[in-house]
């Protein structure tokens, strides 16, 4: 019982600092020619572990990333792996399917960089970077990347910037909930 008080005590914490920290993920997203960059920085209060954890779960992703509809590692050499994803976004009236398979260097903890091998995308290029701050970790991502449709002109950015910041508050929810259900056991 008291396992149970302590579960729900945590998942109500929790929740709480998740929804005070909602407006902790900034994302600042530009047009650079064909391209769209992405600056991201948002903070969780976990280990950079615990965030690891859930940044490099590409088998697991569907259940967390509700734009993915498949997500797998196909191929691990050393710390670079070969991850091949779909999924579709929509924002109103517009929606966009996308498939990749990209070449991903995982340096444990610290680094995660991303190159598109194949897909739906021109390009797609990505970083990010984890640094541990006292009892939270700092997540810095920036990606740059050119759509291989066509996307509105007036709109794209923001639908960019909008589906990333969805992803990293998806991430960031995850990693609470294992944190909450780990602290519970």
């Amino acid at each position: 019982m008291l396992k149970k008080i302590l579960f729900i005590a945590a998942l109500v914490m929790s929740a709480a600092a998740l929804a005070a920290d909602e407006e902790g993920i900034e994302v600042k997203a530009k047009k650079q020619g064909d391209a769209i960059v992405i600056d991201l920085s948002m903070t969780v209060a976990a280990t950079p572990q615990e965030v690891w954890a859930v940044l490099v779960d590409y088998d697991h992703m569907t259940e967390f990333l509700s734009n993915l509809q498949s997500s797998k590692i196909v191929e691990k050499n050393g710390n670079v792996w070969k991850v091949a994803q779909k999924g579709q976004s929509s924002h109103g009236p517009v929606s966009f399917s996308f498939e990749n398979l990209r070449e991903v260097d995982v340096q444990p903890y610290d680094t995660i960089r991303s190159h598109l091998i194949s897909g739906t995308m021109k390009k797609l290029e990505g970083f990010t970077q984890l640094t541990a701050a006292g009892n939270v970790t700092r997540v810095a991502y920036h990606s740059e990347s050119v759509s291989g449709v066509w996307v509105p002109p007036m709109v794209g950015t923001s639908i960019v910037e909008d589906e990333v910041r969805k992803q990293f508050q998806d991430m960031r929810a995850e990693i609470v909930r294992r944190k909450t259900a780990k602290s519970a056991d």
